[in-house]
Formats: C-alpha cells, sequence, structure tokens
C-alpha cells in the first residue's frame, strides 16, 4: 500500500510560471499534483491574486475574456487545493 504523496505549499508565482511557461519546474510540479504524484497547497489569497491577474490582463476589447463560471471552473481544473 502506497503513503499519502508529498504535501508542497506554493504562491501564486509558482501557479503563473506553471501555467504559462511550459517545461518550467513549476510546469513540472502541476504535472506531478495532476498525475497525484504530490501534493499542492495554496492560501486562497494565492488563488485571489491569480484571479486578479487573469480578469486584469486577458481583456478583449476592455472586457474580459473568462467569465466567472469559467473562471471557477478554472480553479477546480489547477491541480492546486487552496486553503
Amino acid at each position: 500500500m502506497k503513503g499519502q504523496a508529498p504535501a508542497y505549499w506554493i504562491n501564486s508565482d509558482t501557479i503563473v510560471k506553471g501555467l504559462f511557461n511550459e517545461g518550467s519546474d513549476e510546469n513540472k510540479l502541476l504535472k506531478l499534483a495532476a498525475c497525484n504524484t504530490i501534493e499542492l497547497h495554496a492560501t486562497k489569497k494565492t488563488w485571489n491574486t491569480i484571479l486578479w491577474l487573469l480578469v486584469n490582463n486577458l481583456k478583449q476589447d476592455g472586457k474580459p475574456v473568462l467569465s466567472g463560471k469559467e473562471l471557477g471552473e478554472l480553479k477546480t481544473r489547477i491541480p492546486v487545493d487552496f486553503h
């Protein structure tokens, strides 16, 4: 029987680099977490930072590209437990 996967606390910089920089160490961490090899944890404040970044920088014609529903779905797809 396997034990629990190692857990690590990460910050918003790690998540952003992991999402947008293919092949980076941060990207590898997210992939390991997606495969349940490790667990990644972050604070709710970290999610708020990611949310702010997405809403304020992903715009088309001055309007956010992602809807509230899409942002919520993104949060559940990122392999990080936000506490």
